[in-house]
């Protein structure tokens, strides 16, 4: 398989980036907040990552390359949440992806950092959560909640900074152990620091006022970098790939003339 003749055939969305490839054949896709990892239907009338069919079952985007007529399959990995922006995986190779979930489920040899900024000042340098949660879905949405009876949900943080223009926010930079539904955004609100912008889990009002002075609306989580290692075919396999922050956070976070003029005001 030649892995770079494939890369330029996905169709990705505008948005959605190649961040890095390993010669197996993982590859990293850097999306944008907003867009989704995969669709939730194949009417055609949702902007995911990859823009092409999706099969629910087996888990991959296929597609025709128009040249060729060749049938392509893109495997997806993991998945982060349409409002989180940053790093999913994927492949062409069904095994490889196989493998891939594998160490994905086990956590063993996955590690993935998130950058948050949250609704909270004054916090500790860093510190580790153990919490429990449980899920509740139905065919059109999925909530996860924190619950005595639920999940184990693990996860280190710690303070990078606090804003600059005085809007009582932290970024912060979230290492999840444990791979749940929603679970930093639930671990965040429950520890009294939700994520800004969250529009389920997080302080509305708060995100009202945050948006009315910054023109700024998104939920400000970002996946940055993921890091695998995997026997496969026989070879150890050692992956790592990460995605810049955005734009937006620097532009919440760092000293902006016009956010802290009504601040002031």
């Amino acid at each position: 398989m030649d892995i770079e003749k494939l890369l330029p055939l996905i169709p990705l969305a505008r948005g959605a980036e190649i961040a890095g490839v390993h010669p197996c054949g993982l590859i990293a896709i850097n999306k944008k907040a907003g867009i989704k990892t995969h669709p939730n239907s194949n009417d055609g009338g949702e902007i995911s990552a990859v823009m092409a069919r999706y099969n629910f079952d087996g888990e991959y985007f296929s597609w025709i390359d128009n040249a060729s007529g060749e049938k392509l399959r893109l495997h997806l990995i993991n998945r982060i949440d349409s409002p989180t922006s940053g790093l999913i995986l994927a492949c062409f190779g069904g095994e490889l992806a196989s493998a891939a979930k594998r160490a994905f489920m086990e956590r063993q040899n996955v590690k993935k950092e998130y950058a948050a900024i949250v609704c909270a000042r004054g916090l500790p340098k860093n510190g580790e959560w153990i919490d429990h949660i449980a899920e509740k879905s139905s065919k059109n949405y999925v909530r996860s909640y924190s619950a005595a009876s639920g999940t184990k949900a693990c996860a280190k943080f710690t303070l990078l900074s606090t804003d600059e223009n005085r809007l009582g926010l932290s970024l912060l930079k979230l290492e999840p152990k444990t791979g749940l539904t929603h679970q930093l955004r639930v671990q965040c609100a429950k520890h009294r620091m939700p994520i800004l912008g969250d529009r389920t889990y997080g302080n509305f009002n708060f995100n009202r006022r945050v948006r009315s002075i910054t023109g700024i609306s998104r939920m400000f989580l970002h996946c940055g970098k993921v890091e695998i290692s995997l026997n496969f075919n026989m070879q150890e396999i050692n992956f790592k790939a990460e995605a810049p922050l955005p734009e937006s956070f620097d532009s919440i976070m760092k000293y902006n003339n016009k956010i802290a003029g009504k601040m002031a005001g």
